[in-house]
């Protein structure tokens, strides 16, 4: 069972050390190739995390495949990984890591949903309100969405701002089934009345 905590602790450690050595770039690369082999080769996790498989055998797998591949340090890094038999850990590392980075260079990952194709105009209006409420670059990841029915809804980590015409007739059904009617509405009068 992988530990999220721990993945967190060893991605926070490698990148102040990658800092410490003005090597975050280098390292990031080095551990998105990792992280691309192990995606490719699930087999990689499964053998370096085996607990039966002695952890110089792992370490000579790793040099065959990455020595001439990434920098001495992230293969340091790896043999760590090896030796506290927690290699499994890899893949969280490395998004952990990439988070790290990404908070590190101010950039701002935005998913954004729409009934229809933004145009770049409305794009770069939403990054620029992204780049304004979370104080980095933004990056958007537009995605089309026909059951929004219109409006967009836009996540940046845990935050979701929904303005999406689904959502408002959702919460106004929601709102006629407990007899909450909109004030405009409750003040009208009837044709008898």
């Amino acid at each position: 069972m992988r530990d999220r905590k721990a993945a967190v602790r060893f991605a926070r450690a490698f990148f102040y050390d990658a800092q410490q050595r003005n090597a975050v770039a280098q390292a990031g690369r080095d551990l998105a190739t990792l992280g691309e082999y192990a995606r490719q080769v699930p087999e990689l996790t499964e053998f370096l995390a085996h607990p039966l498989v002695p952890a110089d055998a792992k370490k000579r797998l790793c040099r065959e495949q990455f020595g001439q591949v990434i920098a001495p340090e992230q293969m340091a890094f790896l043999d760590l990984l090896i030796d506290r038999k927690r290699a499994a850990l890899l893949p969280d590392i490395i998004k952990c890591f990439r988070a790290l980075v990404e908070d590190h260079a101010r950039i701002v990952r935005a998913e954004v949903w729409s009934a229809t194709p933004l145009t770049s105009e409305e794009q770069e209006r939403i990054r620029r309100a992204v780049a304004a409420a979370f104080d980095g670059e933004p990056v958007l990841d537009v995605q089309v969405r026909p059951e929004l029915i219109g409006g967009v809804r836009v996540r940046v980590k845990d935050a979701v701002v929904d303005g999406s015409i689904r959502t408002a007739l959702k919460v106004l059904a929601a709102d006629l089934k407990a007899g909450a009617l909109p004030s405009a509405a409750a003040g009208r009068q009837g044709p008898g009345d």
